[in-house]
């Protein structure tokens, strides 16, 4: 079963259980955000109150992402919330035409025809879900600047030496004269 589904199957009294599992090639993620490495488990209901849906659900997947601080992947285990309100296109107003908008219009997403397409609110809250500094532990030690050895792996000799930016290095002399 896909992340598209049939309107007409939502019951108007009831919600739909969801109990989907889509393939990582179904998202367009950006491979140097990531790389989705299994498919991506979805867990909700869908229920409809005249034109209204409503979705409320769970995602879950792994991504494999890279260190900021040593460039290592890293396995991210992806756990989140997800919820979207998805009204008929024709609600959505006239393109080009103003409109106000409110707080709660972030969490709404559009329909036309029979077709609801989970994909986008899915892909969303998946990629609001990823840290925005990527470590692949708390201590990571990076890469060292000067001769580029991961610190994590091997310890670089460049800390015992003195380093100063050239641009500092006239002031650094002025200071040892006055010493």
């Amino acid at each position: 079963m896909s992340l598209v589904l049939d309107i007409d199957d939502i019951p108007e009294d009831e919600a739909l259980s969801l109990d989907l599992t889509e393939k990582p090639d179904h998202f367009k993620v950006d491979p140097e955000e990531g790389v989705l490495t299994q498919g991506v488990h979805v867990l909700g209901t869908l229920s409809k109150t005249g034109l209204e849906i409503f979705f409320n659900g769970n995602i879950s997947t792994e991504i494999k992402l890279i260190c900021s601080r040593c460039l290592e992947p890293l396995e991210y285990r992806v756990q989140a919330k997800v919820s979207a309100c998805y009204l008929p296109a024709q609600d959505a107003g006239e393109p080009g035409s103003d409109m106000e908008l409110h707080g709660s219009d972030f969490e709404v997403e559009y329909y036309s025809g029979h077709r609801l397409d989970l994909t986008q609110a899915v892909y969303d809250q998946m990629m609001l879900s990823l840290p925005i500094v990527r470590l692949c532990r708390e201590d990571c030690r990076g890469i060292c600047s000067q001769c580029g050895v991961n610190r994590n792996q091997d310890d670089c000799k460049c800390s015992d030496r003195e380093s100063i930016d050239p641009r500092l290095a006239v002031l650094k002399k002025l200071k040892d004269k006055i010493k």
